[in-house]
């Protein structure tokens, strides 16, 4: 897979699951249904992609098991991004790469902003560095606005999911969100048009809301740094579904 190229055929944002296994406790949200590699390869295959990223959901925790045992199954296809303890070391790290892992994800939603400059933190980065993994960032615009400033000494990329996810009742006016388009870099910024219906209080005003960001987006300097995901299988929103996710890339143009 050629990683960061939004020209790839990939689909850069899916999840896969068994329904009521491995779920934390106190996880803000259980899936009903099974998400299967099979599925999700059917999927995007029928899409004209030739493979997937994985992203580890909130609701396993950091026992990425079972994105990985599909990865495995599938390493031409599938690549993953997972969800890390601070404290992991680098020999961990490096046998995740090469059981196809490429980075880790940062979910800030229901939780406290860390503070990325703190001794265990920055030590966190310098083995995300020394390891070449990005590191994914989803959380609300008056997170962002927080956390990126911490992270201009990071060499590593930095992929922010979902739009940037502008606030539902904000919008795209939220000062928040302008602040945070103010503080793309174009050389180390990636933004994934992924997840157009988190944005709007249904799917029309967040594909409506997702056209108007796209728009923002490239005139932040970003336009070519764009990823398209799905977000399969669309947790918490089970009525949509990958032909809509399609649908959605066309009319947004990515």
């Amino acid at each position: 897979m050629t990683l960061f190229d939004p020209r790839a055929k990939i689909d850069w944002h899916a999840h896969v699951f068994q329904a009521g296994v491995g779920v934390v406790a106190g996880a803000r949200y259980a899936p009903a249904r099974t998400a299967t590699p099979e599925q999700f390869i059917c999927n995007f295959s029928d899409g004209g992609f030739e493979g997937g990223l994985l992203i580890q959901p909130s609701f396993l925790g950091s026992d990425n098991s079972q994105m990985m045992e599909a990865i495995a199954h599938n390493p031409d296809k599938l690549k993953g991004i997972a969800v890390v303890d601070t404290t992991i070391d680098t020999e961990t790290m490096n046998t995740m790469t090469r059981g196809g892992i490429i980075g880790c994800r940062l979910n800030l939603f229901g939780k406290e902003v860390p503070n990325l400059e703190s001794g265990e933190w920055s030590a966190f980065l310098g083995r995300l560095e020394e390891t070449d993994w990005q590191l994914e960032l989803h959380a609300p615009p008056k997170y962002l606005v927080k956390v990126l400033p911490m992270l201009r000494d990071f060499a590593g990329d930095v992929v922010i999911d979902h739009f940037g996810r502008p606030d539902v009742d904000k919008g795209l006016d939220d000062p928040d969100y302008q602040e945070f388009l103010g503080l793309l870099n174009p050389s180390r910024h990636w933004v994934k048009t992924s997840g157009w219906y988190r944005l709007g209080s249904d799917p029309s005003i967040g594909l409506e809301r997702a056209t108007a960001a796209k728009q923002l987006l490239e005139q932040a300097g970003v336009g070519d740094r764009l990823l398209w995901g799905s977000d399969w299988p669309h947790t918490q929103h089970d009525a949509i579904s990958y032909s809509d996710a399609l649908r959605a890339k066309t009319a947004l143009g990515v």
